[in-house]
C-alpha cells in the first residue's frame, strides 16, 4: 500500500511538471521550421517517454486489433486475484460463499464472496493474509513473467518451430493496409539495410533508427552526371518542392537539386567522393535534413545481393515504423504463423502490464477496493498491537462462539478517513492533469 501511494504521489508531481512546462512551452507553430518541429517532437515522443502516465487505449494510444489481448490479459490477471483471495482463506479453513466472473461495458471482471464474520474472527495477521493475498498473486505473477522475458526462456522456446535471421536481417509480419508501402514489402520480404545501416547491426536497429531523431546514415554517395545537377537551390529553400537537395560527399556547402527517386534508387555507382566518379561526375548525397528513406528488400526465397532492390520512403521516419511490423524469426514449418511470435510478445507484454496495474491499483486504500481494508488491519494492529487475539462470545443463535473485534476509536476513524480522502484526491488530480496534458499536445 506504502508504494502504491509513493507512485502515486510521484506520478501527481511527475504529471504536475509535464503540464506546466507544456503550457508555458513557446509556441513555434509561426516558425519557418513548423514542419521539423513537428517530425522531431514526434520522434522524441517515441524515443523516450514524455508523459508520466501512458493509458492502454484501444485505438487511440495502442493499436485496436490489441484489444483482444488486453481483454484477456485483464481477465486473467483477475482471475488470478481472487484466486489468491480463494486459497488464502481455504488455508485459514474459510468456506467460499461465491466465486464467478461478469463483463461490465465489454470489460471482464472476477469476484470472490467470502463470510465476513469468519475473517472477522481471524488474528490481525491472518486477516492482512487474506487482504493482501490477491495483490500478493498479481505481484508473484508479475516478477515471474518479469524473470522469464529477462532469463529469454520465451525465446528459446520458439526456436523450436521458429529460425533465427537475424544475420540477415528482418522479415515483414504486416503492413498497414492503407500504407503506400503495402505494395512495395510484401509479408515474408527480408529487410536488410535502411539507409546504409545494415539491420544485422544490433536487434535494436529498427526501432533505434527510425524513431531516434538522428541523422541518416549514408557511408558512401552516388555519382551522377553533373548535367542532372541543378544549380537552382529553390529545393533546399522549399522541402515541398519535387526536386530533393542534394549536397556533395565531400563538403556540405555544395548544395544541388536532383530527382531523389534517379539517384537512391540504384545499388551501384557509390562512391566514397568525386574522385571515384568519372570527370563529368559528382559524389552527392542527400542533405541530412531531408524526409527520405532507403529501405534495402530482398525476397524470402532469393539471398543473393544481386536480387536487392531499393524502397523509398518520403516522410517521416516514424511513419514506417507505425506501418510496418518486423520480425527476426522465420517459422521453420510451412504451418507455422509468422506473425505468431508478436502476437505472444504483445499478450504476455500486456499481461505484465495488467498484473502490475491491478497489484499497485488494488493496493491503494479507496473504498471498494483492498487497500482500503488493508488500512483498517493496520491501523487496528498498530493501535491494539500486532498480535491481537479476538475476544470470544457465545453465540446463541448460531450455537458456537465467535471473536469480536475491538471498536474502532475516534483517532483510527480520523486518519482512516483522511489517508482515504487524501487518496482519491491524489486520483482525480493526476486523472485531471493526464487529460489535460493530453489535451495540450
Amino acid at each position: 500500500m506504502f508504494t502504491a501511494v509513493v507512485l502515486l504521489v510521484w506520478t501527481m508531481v511527475s504529471l504536475l511538471s509535464s503540464t506546466f512546462l507544456r503550457v508555458t512551452a513557446p509556441d513555434t507553430s509561426t516558425s519557418l521550421l513548423k514542419r521539423a518541429v513537428e517530425v522531431a517532437t514526434r520522434a522524441t515522443t517515441y524515443s523516450r517517454v514524455t508523459h508520466a502516465v501512458n493509458p492502454i487505449i484501444p485505438g487511440l494510444t495502442v493499436p485496436l486489433k490489441h484489444l483482444p489481448l488486453i481483454l484477456l490479459s485483464l481477465c486473467i490477471s483477475q482471475i488470478v486475484h481472487e484466486s489468491g483471495h480463494a486459497v488464502t482463506a481455504a488455508i485459514h479453513r474459510i468456506p467460499m460463499l461465491a466465486a464467478g466472473a461478469s463483463i461490465t461495458f465489454m470489460f471482464p471482471a472476477a469476484f470472490v464472496t467470502l463470510p465476513s464474520a469468519r475473517v472477522e474472527e481471524l488474528y490481525s495477521l491472518d486477516r492482512l493474509r487474506v487482504i493482501t493475498s490477491g495483490c500478493f498473486h498479481n505481484l508473484t505473477l508479475w516478477l515471474i513473467l518479469l524473470a522469464a522475458a529477462w532469463s529469454g526462456i520465451g525465446q528459446r522456446i520458439l526456436l523450436v518451430g521458429y529460425e533465427d535471421v537475424f544475420t540477415r536481417g528482418l522479415i515483414v509480419t504486416h503492413v498497414e493496409a492503407d500504407s503506400p508501402l503495402s505494395m512495395h514489402l510484401p509479408v515474408g520480404s527480408f529487410l536488410t539495410t535502411l539507409d546504409d545501416l545494415p539491420l544485422n547491426s544490433s536487434r535494436d536497429t529498427w526501432s533505434t533508427y527510425l524513431l531516434e531523431p538522428t541523422p541518416a546514415a549514408y557511408k558512401q554517395g552516388w555519382c551522377v552526371d553533373m548535367s542532372r545537377l541543378s544549380d537552382d537551390h529553390q529545393c533546399c529553400v522549399d522541402a515541398a518542392s519535387s526536386p530533393s537537395c542534394f549536397v556533395s560527399f565531400e563538403s556540405a556547402m555544395e548544395e544541388y537539386c536532383t530527382d531523389p527517386v534517379a539517384v537512391l534508387s540504384k545499388i551501384e555507382n557509390r562512391c566514397d567522393s568525386s574522385a571515384s566518379c568519372l570527370e563529368s561526375q559528382s559524389c552527392i548525397k542527400p542533405r541530412g535534413d531531408r524526409d527520405i528513406l532507403r529501405i534495402t528488400v530482398m525476397n524470402h526465397e532469393e539471398t543473393g545481393p544481386e536480387d536487392e532492390r531499393v524502397v523509398l520512403w518520403s516522410g517521416p521516419r516514424y511513419e514506417v515504423w507505425e506501418q510496418v511490423h518486423t520480425t527476426h524469426l522465420a517459422p521453420r514449418f510451412g504451418i507455422v504463423p509468422l506473425g505468431l511470435p508478436l502476437i505472444l510478445a504483445d499478450f504476455f507484454q500486456y499481461l505484465k502490464l495488467t498484473n502490475l496495474s491491478l497489484y499497485l491499483l488494488n493496493s491503494l486504500p479507496l473504498p471498494a477496493l483492498d487497500g482500503s481494508q488493508l488500512l483498517i488491519i493496520l491501523l487496528e494492529m498498530v493501535f491494539t498491537g500486532w498480535f491481537h487475539t479476538p475476544s470470544t462470545i457465545l453465540d446463541i443463535e448460531a450455537l458456537r462462539t465467535r471473536g469480536s473485534r475491538p471498536r474502532e476509536r475516534r483517532v483510527q476513524r480520523v486518519l482512516r478517513t483522511f489517508v482515504m480522502i487524501g487518496t482519491c484526491t491524489l486520483l482525480g488530480l493526476c486523472v485531471m492533469l493526464g487529460i489535460i496534458e493530453w489535451m495540450i499536445v
